[in-house]
């Protein structure tokens, strides 16, 4: 259910304590015109003075003196408003029965008693609307915080596997390793500068995923089986939370190309299907990891589950498949 904002709940209290107070204050009117000079009794207790009294004390309870200080002002105002419904019983039976009855006037003053509670609670529930809205806000700040921080850890668990892959080209002496190192620096600056606020553009993501991809063929060579499929033409001007497809590509880099086989593979293609994305990953998979598969859901996976069921309250679905040679990861995501 979509939420009020602060400005229409706003606008609703004002209009319905204006509107409110109004028609209270035209009923009155009215029946001053009719009474008035000649049925002053008959003003005082026409049900349009009840009615005003018990909405003026109403007002006056919940927006002064519960908000008092000091206990014994609350009790001297709230003594007032009660003899002030008394009086306006006593003058009522009075009216009707020229002599005053105990028992009447016990039934009016409780009638009153009521009629100004609920005016009460209306004003309190009205008034309560702020409550939903900061309770919105602060749930909104919660979850803002809670995807900022699990963006944040993924940042370290990038740069780790980042700098396990240089190290590995520094151990073989690879002539390459100035080139990663720049375009490790491009993928840092997008990290650190594009991804501070909300979504980005999808093509941006896309453009991530083949740097970190173009890093990965000098680690593994040119030749290796890594292939990446998206048309960037029907994704512009849709956007993403980021981070969010890049752990699946690194999953599929870290299993797949467990080994030096000339079987290993990645495979990586994105497509648009009306207003859902869809990413699918596909690695090789061979038989020292088999023992490894059911349980392969590291901190990266985790994490990346966490921020969908967070940014995405139930509109992306992640489907993790094995078999004998391969494991594939898709995920579809309903953009705005």
């Amino acid at each position: 259910m979509k939420q009020l904002s602060e400005t229409t709940i706003n606008k609703i209290k004002a209009v319905f304590n204006t509107g409110f107070i109004s028609v209270m204050a035209m009923y009155l009117s009215k029946r001053a015109f009719d009474l008035l000079p000649d049925n002053w009794l008959f003003f005082i207790t026409s049900d349009a003075m009840e009615n005003f009294i018990a909405v003026c004390i109403a007002y006056l309870v919940y927006f002064h003196v519960f908000r008092l200080d000091s206990l014994w002002q609350k009790v001297g105002y709230l003594i007032f408003s009660a003899l002030v419904l008394l009086g306006l019983a006593l003058l009522k039976d009075l009216r009707t029965d020229d002599v005053i009855f105990f028992d009447d006037t016990f039934g009016q003053f409780t009638g009153f008693l009521g009629r100004t509670l609920l005016f009460y609670l209306l004003l309190y529930f009205m008034d309560k609307l702020d409550d939903l809205y900061n309770y919105k806000k602060l749930r909104d700040e919660l979850d803002t915080a809670k995807a900022q921080l699990l963006r944040n850890q993924m940042h370290p668990h990038f740069l780790y596997n980042a700098f396990n892959s240089l190290y590995s080209l520094s151990l073989k002496n690879n002539e390459d390793v100035s080139e990663y190192i720049m375009k490790l620096s491009g993928m840092m600056r997008y990290l650190t500068d594009d991804t501070g606020e909300g979504k980005v553009p999808i093509v941006k993501e896309l453009d991530f995923i083949e740097k970190y991809i173009a890093i990965e063929k000098l680690r593994f060579g040119k030749d290796a089986a890594i292939e990446f499929e998206s048309d960037k033409a029907v994704m512009v001007d849709r956007f993403i939370e980021p981070f969010l497809l890049i752990p699946l590509v690194e999953n599929a880099f870290k299993h797949g190309f467990y080994t030096n086989s000339k079987d290993a593979f990645v495979n990586i293609q994105c497509d648009l299907d009306g207003n859902e994305l869809e990413f699918s990953v596909k690695n090789s998979v061979f038989r020292k990891q088999h023992f490894q598969q059911n349980n392969r859901t590291g901190k990266g996976l985790n994490n990346l589950k966490q921020r969908l069921d967070l940014l995405y309250n139930g509109h992306a679905n992640l489907a993790l498949h094995s078999d004998s040679d391969s494991y594939t990861a898709k995920l579809k995501i309903k953009l705005d």
